[in-house]
């Protein structure tokens, strides 16, 4: 494209010829996307002053978040993860804003250099209260919080770098009178349009748990938080959290945590749902994006997340322990799952031979695992070839948030998966949440952040013939599944219907079972209540 050759990209001298270089820009937003960053690319090079630099960076300012959203926009539809493509597409507006972040610090320090006759100096010392002067500083602020508004609109996992220029930029803002001022802004991230507004408007999104929503809950939780960013203080620590009981306290990094004053915003959600409650015999309340029981829903839990006082420490890598993830149900010969014992010595793991119509137990894996007892263990073999991920967190709720480096095979939301941790029980349950985890340079994926919510009892691999079906098809057996006590069944396929009658088959027994209830439906499963109705060994 001629746009992006060296002659054009040096013709850019002042506002004036890049208003005339944007305008021969292709009408697509990616393409006008990257010929922008290769001209921040060339405006980092000495030779363009401060005021001169900052004109031309207020022209592809706007034309820069337009491109993004046009390119972006259309990808909030597509399911997680991300393929390598569209990852790229999101990385490049990163690299984006961030390359327009740094110019406009340059061109804040480059003034603070020269705007230095005393007649301009705030009352706190070094800093400025000219506009010329702080509204660089104002737009690197709103630069980083696209940023990271950026990654959390898209579920990606914010660095701790990302997180600490966030804080150094609003900590310079502080020093002059210019955090509440109206700023003028064609393309606004917040309304009103203030500096405060922009350091907290991701700290409320990172808050209210975007991961974990819907892309209609995410929409109208961006809209609230923007109309709520500029009503909240904040008090910026350096090192360890410390609480406070106007608000909930942010651990962002060990460098730096927040603390919120959100007093002010319960008459806020106090207004909306009444306007919630009052449009519910509205003749269109079918054509808005959340019925009135979940809208109320989503204003009380966010009224909770963003008003309540504690500590909300966010998930960030450190040492953890690793433990072992599988997808979906067991993949065995379910046709004869009943250990057989006798064929092996336990004091030679070397003698271990190939056995026909086993299950299992021909697999590399298995052949090299040892003596009987560890072939009793089903679930330990099936789990020995799932992968290693790092374990993040455990929650008060009994969640579990694990880090993997694989991209294959896709995760997705609601799926289901079994957790072998190196010490404890196994776990079964299904994928709640997924955030990507960039690499350092934002234009590659590095791995998957899943949040897993667990299911009660200890799964043990089993097979099912369903009625008068020929063969067995595997699944995990929940003993004590469901709350009241009664076992559960996962299937796969998902077909199970109440009333029929199956066969159960443990490793070392079968018995007769018939289903229940339906207890949830995932992809391509069923966990399903079941009573037993006689038992064989």
């Amino acid at each position: 494209m001629s746009a992006l050759t060296e002659s054009d990209l040096a013709r850019v001298r002042d506002a004036s010829s890049c208003h005339e270089w944007l305008q021969t820009l292709p009408a697509d937003g990616g393409e006008r996307l990257s010929a922008i960053g290769a001209l921040l690319g060339r405006m980092a090079r000495p030779g363009f002053s401060a005021e001169l630099l900052f004109e031309i960076l207020e022209q592809l300012r706007v034309a820069q978040i337009r491109a993004i959203g046009q390119s972006l926009d259309p990808l909030l539809r597509k399911p997680l993860p991300y393929g390598n493509d569209d990852w790229q597409r999101v990385g490049m507006a990163l690299v984006s804003l961030r390359s327009s972040r740094n110019l406009f610090k340059r061109a804040y320090s480059q003034m603070m250099g020269q705007h230095d006759d005393g007649t301009t100096r705030s009352i706190v010392p070094d800093a400025h209260d000219a506009p010329r002067v702080v509204l660089p500083l104002v737009r690197a602020l709103d630069a980083q919080s696209r940023l990271l508004t950026l990654l959390l609109r898209h579920r990606g996992v914010p660095q701790a770098a990302d997180w600490d220029e966030l804080c150094v930029l609003a900590q310079h803002l502080r020093r002059t009178t210019f955090l509440d001022e109206s700023l003028i802004d064609e393309v606004p991230l917040v309304q009103p349009k203030t500096a405060r507004g922009l350091f907290t408007y991701p700290l409320l999104l990172t808050l209210a748990g975007l991961p974990a929503r819907s892309a209609v809950e995410i929409q109208l939780t961006e809209q609230l938080a923007g109309h709520l960013a500029g009503r909240i203080g904040f008090r910026i620590d350096h090192g360890p959290p410390r609480e406070t009981p106007q608000g909930p306290t942010l651990s962002l990094t060990p460098e730096h945590s927040v603390r919120l004053d959100s007093h002010r915003l319960p008459p806020s959600f106090k207004r909306r749902r009444e306007q919630a409650q009052a449009g519910a015999a509205d003749a269109d309340q079918r054509r808005r994006p959340l019925g009135v029981a979940a809208l109320l829903g989503l204003l009380d839990d966010l009224e909770r997340r963003w008003v309540q006082p504690g500590l909300a420490l966010l998930p960030r890598r450190a040492p953890a322990a690793e433990l072992r993830l599988r997808f979906g149900l067991p993949k065995m010969h379910s046709a004869d799952m009943r250990v057989k014992v006798g064929g092996h010595d336990s004091a030679a793991s070397g003698a271990a031979k190939y056995v026909y119509g086993r299950w299992e137990q021909n697999t590399i894996i298995r052949l090299s695992m040892g003596g009987d007892d560890d072939k009793k263990d089903s679930a330990a073999l099936l789990m020995a070839e799932g992968e290693l991920v790092r374990w993040l967190e455990e929650r008060p709720d009994g969640r579990l948030v694990v880090e993997r480096d694989a991209l294959t095979p896709r995760a997705g939301v609601g799926a289901l998966v079994a957790v072998q941790p190196a010490a404890g029980a196994l776990i079964l349950g299904t994928i709640e949440a997924i955030e990507q985890v960039p690499g350092s340079d934002y234009l590659n994926l590095r791995g998957q952040r899943l949040t897993l919510r667990r299911w009660p009892g200890v799964p043990v691999p089993a097979g099912l013939r369903i009625a008068d079906a020929m063969f067995f098809e595997d699944a995990w057996l929940l003993p004590g599944g469901d709350e009241a006590g009664s076992p559960s069944v996962i299937v796969m396929p998902a077909h199970a219907k109440s009333g029929v009658a199956a066969l159960l088959r443990e490793p070392e027994r079968d018995a007769s079972v018939r289903f229940g209830s339906v207890l949830e439906r995932g992809p391509g499963f069923e966990r399903v209540a079941f009573s037993f109705e006689g038992r064989r060994g």
